[in-house]
């Protein structure tokens, strides 16, 4: 099992970026659509749009596991990067070829889960498995 964890932060011009070990990675872009996708789960999360300096935790991996709420399926590839469909969104996640630099492959179905970064908070991660269907279902309406 691979799995990476990044932490996304939201930017100023709008996008979500990540700093990452990884080819000493810094401020590489979550864009191409899924900065908007990003949003949703954010919005989720925290029933408020993202500002500048939000941040979520991202764990993706190529097996499931327990807090895991979306699975993400390719679509299409090309050296210029990967398009995947999110399972609960429907929408499309486009992700970059450093992706498969850090699997060694482009994964056929990566599973991932989000988490906010309570910044300055004592209070825990709140994950979108623990929202109620009625909590979900006011969300998705009010996008």
């Amino acid at each position: 099992m691979t799995t990476i964890n990044l932490i996304a932060y939201k930017t100023e011009s709008g996008i979500w970026a990540f700093d990452h070990e990884h080819q000493n990675t810094k401020n590489e872009a979550l864009c191409n659509g899924t900065e908007l996708v990003l949003d949703w789960y954010y919005k989720m999360l925290s029933k408020t749009d993202p500002k500048p300096m939000d941040k979520m935790d991202i764990v993706a991996s190529t097996e499931k596991f327990g807090d895991m709420i979306t699975t993400l399926y390719q679509q299409s590839t090309t050296d210029l990067g990967t398009t995947y469909k999110d399972s609960l969104l429907g929408k499309d996640v486009w992700l970059c070829p450093w992706l498969q630099s850090y699997f060694g492959i482009k994964p056929d179905k990566l599973y991932v889960g989000f988490e906010l970064v309570a910044e300055n908070n004592d209070e825990d991660y709140r994950w979108l498995s623990e929202f109620t269907d009625a909590e979900l279902e006011d969300v998705l309406n009010g996008i």
